[in-house]
């Protein structure tokens, strides 16, 4: 049962002393200042995130306090007390004998205590502190579904000791679904904020056969044109959600951008690093640039500040790490950039391909299959508790499910086996996105008209795809002369697009050639290129 919570609230934000307690609390608006009430009120709490970046975007804000900016190299950002918040440490990364002691000396100073720390650490922090002392809030918490197939373990972690705490509260502006909620949430209390204002969000659907490549192009357009104009106004930064390092290297490959216009914000790792080659990965503390590629450790929490920055969703049917859904992802996205100036802030273009089937299992059919498997499973289960097991028995169960990983219906927890459904209800999930929602441009245009405004109680406004068509129309003659001669002014900089201007307009490249950049810049016609070149 979900109940309505009357909140305070002021210019979208949330000003609550506390979270309701021992709950999931859907605060319907990401980017409302909910994290920040666990930060700042007179509780002992623990925040846990889904993600390093989340944390240090919290632990280094770009502006402190009095509004001061600050733009955060690597080596300066580290794990434990927050030089710019008061009295917050970051627990996140290896935990080494140095970040432990800084830890035991943090938690044995005098004051309130707020530790926001990762997923995976939750189980590690039982053995320094007494629970029953802390308020526990598990910020996007939706990721337990999402993530499942990937972090069961630093989930499960926090499964197994959210109740030890004083209170827990599992917080999210996009809850996971009643129909894939694990069993595990079923007995627990659903508090839904009651705003007395919505946000206006307007999605631009597009359906292409080629999503990069039509990424690529508003990229060449922004080169092309300056900027970008949706409806008078001009976006002069571009913020790509792409959930893979491999298709942002595609695209930074086919444009050729140089490290002074792109931002990669992915997971700093030897596999990243290896896939990305030459490309640097940077975080959400470094500075903004004309274009930011970012992945899924991104989607959610951390704050983006832009004053023309437009958000675009890159998804491929092909690789299914980048299928975003509507009713979890989008509304996290759209709410990325917390600019309250900027005209775009609540608009994403998602530009999408589909895989269309004319012989599929049903999502309803999906549902049987899985609950046949889900009894079977409790069967097995059943079975296995009631047989008294010896101890060598029971070690060559536990290791055989170990051997099958997330795949498997079955878990061992405080000596018992049970079914894990979570498994069912993320292959359900997986299924649905896949299959449904991205089978069609029909399909997913009718679930952001039925899901989007359910999810964020908000105004939403699905733009035609005509709209998103005319905003990559082909640059006129005088935007791509101007271009070409920014490229050409630095002679320092191969530039791609320099040689398909070229092509598009040999006129230039001669004119370059014999006039030189300063004679050919205030030439903005082709008539006054073919005077000043001597050409009919």
């Amino acid at each position: 049962m979900i109940t309505k919570l009357d909140i305070q609230e002021k210019d979208g934000f949330l000003i609550m002393d506390d979270f309701p307690t021992n709950c999931i609390f859907n605060k319907v608006k990401t980017g409302c200042g909910a994290t920040t009430i666990a930060l700042t009120n007179s509780e002992n709490y623990i925040i846990a995130v889904p993600t390093t970046e989340l944390i240090e975007n919290k632990c280094y804000p770009i502006k402190d306090a009095e509004g001061n900016v600050k733009f955060w190299k690597k080596h300066e950002r580290r794990a434990g007390l927050s030089p710019v918040v008061n009295n917050l440490f970051g627990l996140y990364g290896n935990f080494t004998l140095e970040l432990k002691k800084k830890l035991k000396d943090y938690l044995s100073s005098v004051g309130v205590k707020k530790i926001i720390c990762t997923y995976d650490k939750i189980d590690k922090l039982m053995e320094f502190i007494n629970p029953k002392g802390f308020k526990l809030t598990i910020d996007e918490y939706h990721n337990f579904l999402k993530q499942y197939s990937f972090r069961d373990k630093a989930i499960n972690g926090v499964l197994a000791h959210f109740k030890e705490f004083k209170s827990y509260c599992f917080l999210s502006a996009t809850p996971i679904p009643n129909n894939l909620k694990p069993a595990i949430f079923n007995d627990i209390p659903e508090y839904i904020a009651n705003w007395n204002t919505t946000d206006d969000i307007t999605v631009y659907p597009y359906h292409t056969d080629k999503p990069y490549m039509v990424a690529a192009k508003f990229i060449k357009t922004y080169q092309a044109k300056s900027s970008l104009n949706v409806n008078g106004i001009e976006s002069k930064e571009a913020y790509f959600f792409i959930n893979s390092v491999t298709e942002i290297k595609a695209i930074l490959k086919q444009t050729q951008l140089t490290e002074d216009d792109y931002r990669i914000i992915c997971a700093d790792n030897p596999k990243n690093r290896r896939t990305l080659e030459e490309y640097t990965i940077s975080s959400s503390a470094d500075a903004p640039k004309k274009f930011n590629f970012i992945t899924s450790k991104s989607f959610e929490g951390v704050d983006f500040h832009s004053e023309t920055g437009l958000c675009f969703v890159v998804s491929n049917v092909q690789n299914r790490h980048t299928l975003v859904s509507v009713d979890m992802d989008i509304p996290q996205i759209v709410g990325r950039i917390r600019t309250k100036s900027n005209p775009f802030r609540n608009k994403v273009v998602h530009i999408f391909n589909t895989k269309a089937t004319d012989h599929y299992t049903t999502f309803e059919e999906m549902e049987q299959i899985v609950d046949k498997e889900v009894k079977a499973a409790q069967e097995r289960a059943d079975m296995l508790n009631n047989t008294k097991l010896s101890e060598a028995a029971t070690k060559q169960q536990i290791n055989e499910i170990k051997k099958v990983g997330i795949e498997s219906y079955l878990s061992y927890q405080e000596n018992k086996f049970v079914v894990n459904d979570m498994v069912a209800k993320l292959q359900l999930y997986s299924y649905y996105i896949a299959t449904v929602v991205y089978q069609s441009d029909k399909s997913l245009r009718e679930t952001y008209a039925q899901s989007g405004i359910v999810t964020t109680k908000g105004k939403w406004h699905i733009a035609p795809e005509k709209f998103v068509k005319e905003l990559i129309v082909k640059p006129t003659f005088r935007e791509l002369h101007k271009r070409y001669c920014e490229i050409k002014a630095n002679p320092m900089t191969f530039d791609l697009q320099a040689i398909e201007i070229e092509h598009e307009y040999p006129i230039l490249g001669r004119a370059y050639r014999q006039l030189g950049i300063k004679e050919l810049k205030p030439l903005r016609t082709i008539k006054s290129i073919k005077e000043a070149l001597g050409e009919q």
